[in-house]
């Protein structure tokens, strides 16, 4: 598996004209009984559409796509590229997307 690892995200909205904009946000998850802060940062400020989420792993950060399908859920993108840990949290993170 394969981490990658970005520098931190701004955490600052988007601005969209003539419309509510998507904003970035941070939530709270609790894995293997600590609590962590992941960053969602938008990639469309019209529509929820594709997020990258920048979660704190081993002394760093890992950077993993979350993108909407055809039937409006949110699931991560990409082999390899999600640590396994996280994995189960794939509906949580569809749950805080859709919910914020």
């Amino acid at each position: 598996m394969r981490a990658i690892f970005a520098a931190e995200p701004t955490t600052s909205p988007m601005i969209s004209v003539g419309g509510t904009a998507i904003k970035n946000f941070k939530k709270d998850f609790t894995v293997d009984g600590e609590t962590i802060t992941i960053d969602f940062i938008t990639m469309n400020c019209v529509e929820k559409q594709l997020y990258q989420l920048y979660i704190p792993y081993n002394d760093g950060t890992v950077r993993v796509h979350v993108q909407r399908n055809e039937n409006g859920d949110f699931k991560i993108m990409g082999d390899n590229v999600c640590p396994a840990k996280f994995l189960p949290l794939e509906a949580a993170f569809d749950e805080a997307i859709k919910n914020y």
